[in-house]
């Protein structure tokens, strides 16, 4: 038996690939095993939405099963299959503890970062490096809306800028049917019909369903919504920008499809003892709607008039709305019980 090995290299280098093959299969299998297992950790710890956005969650959901299928096949291949080669391609298994450590490492590393890290939202540290959003509709879009008579009047605004802040001819004006929302465009119509209905309400509450849309039809008509009661929640962030004594902006963060394209959302806050609140934290402002000049240009801002401390929201990200107006609809009647 030996001389026949002696004599056959080529089936000693066979059966060195096969065993080779063998340990390759097993290490996959534990890895796509661990990434079942990880997904259906990731569900069962409602922590899927920091990673994924909720329209995403039923594909992700399909996965795991599969996975482990998968990796049941290449468990039973690393075990028993020490008399087959997978095949003889041109694709053959890393070879050499460098590469190998290398090319698994590219895989394992972060799924081992995903069980030992903890689920976080983002925060006020990628807020930064984003780059903070204070403005919703451009500035030459609300120029384009003629200032209502009854919301004409101007008074100084904290800053000494001037702002146009008349609540009670504002609601005077919408009593008597004058106060309208023209979209400057066909692109902005469902901001204007959005808009219409929030008007409406004694105290816009801004849902974190519509959260955005909300914020960029009051941004869109900020002369008429001056001086309007509001309520809302998100983080507080700062920089170095602001009056941090008596000014922050209150965050949130919009996702698309997961955090890598999250995009951070924010309005101004004005409140006297701005400092008392720590960054990162996650607050409710009730207030009224304001209007700042800010080298020239029109900026939303928020007079608090009071600033509770609440806990981080079980989903504390944002998402787009295919229809906001349909949205606040569906919001509205499940407010009323109907």
């Amino acid at each position: 038996m030996a001389a026949v090995l002696r004599s056959s290299p080529k089936m000693r280098t066979s059966f060195s690939r096969s065993v080779r093959v063998q340990w390759h299969s097993l290490f996959r299998s534990v890895w796509l095993g661990a990434l079942a297992i990880y997904i259906i950790r990731l569900n069962e710890t409602d922590s899927l939405h920091y990673y994924l956005a909720p329209s995403l969650h039923p594909l992700l959901l399909c996965c795991p099963v599969p996975l482990l299928f998968i990796s049941a096949i290449m468990g039973w291949q690393g075990v028993f299959g020490h008399k087959h080669v997978h095949c003889d391609c041109e694709h053959p298994p890393p070879s050499g503890w460098i590469r190998t450590s290398l090319t698994y490492g590219l895989v394992c590393f972060p799924l081992l970062l995903g069980f030992l890290l903890p689920d976080l939202a983002l925060g006020s540290a990628m807020a930064s490096q984003k780059g903070m959003a204070l403005s919703y509709a451009p500035p030459e879009i609300r120029r384009k809306e003629p200032l209502p008579e009854a919301n004409a009047m101007k008074v100084q605004d904290i800053n000494g800028l001037p702002s146009r802040m008349d609540a009670s001819k504002a609601s005077n004006a919408a009593a008597a049917g004058q106060v309208q929302f023209i979209p400057p465009d066909e692109y902005s119509q469902e901001f204007a019909d959005l808009a219409q209905k929030l008007y409406r309400e004694q105290v816009i509450q801004v849902h974190p369903a519509i959260f955005s849309e909300t914020l960029g039809a009051i941004d869109m008509f900020q002369r008429q919504f001056a001086g309007k009661s509001i309520s809302l929640t998100g983080f507080v962030y700062r920089d170095e920008d602001m009056n941090q004594d008596s000014h922050f902006a209150l965050g949130r963060f919009l996702v698309m499809c997961c955090p890598a394209d999250a995009a951070p959302f924010g309005i101004m806050i004005h409140v006297p003892d701005a400092a008392a609140f720590p960054t990162d934290s996650w607050v409710q402002i009730d207030g009224s709607i304001g209007s700042v000049q800010v080298d020239g240009i029109d900026r939303l801002e928020i007079r608090a008039d009071k600033v509770i401390p609440v806990a981080e929201p079980s989903t504390p990200y944002i998402y787009t709305n295919a229809d906001s107006v349909e949205a606040y609809d569906q919001l509205q009647n499940s407010d009323t019980g109907q």
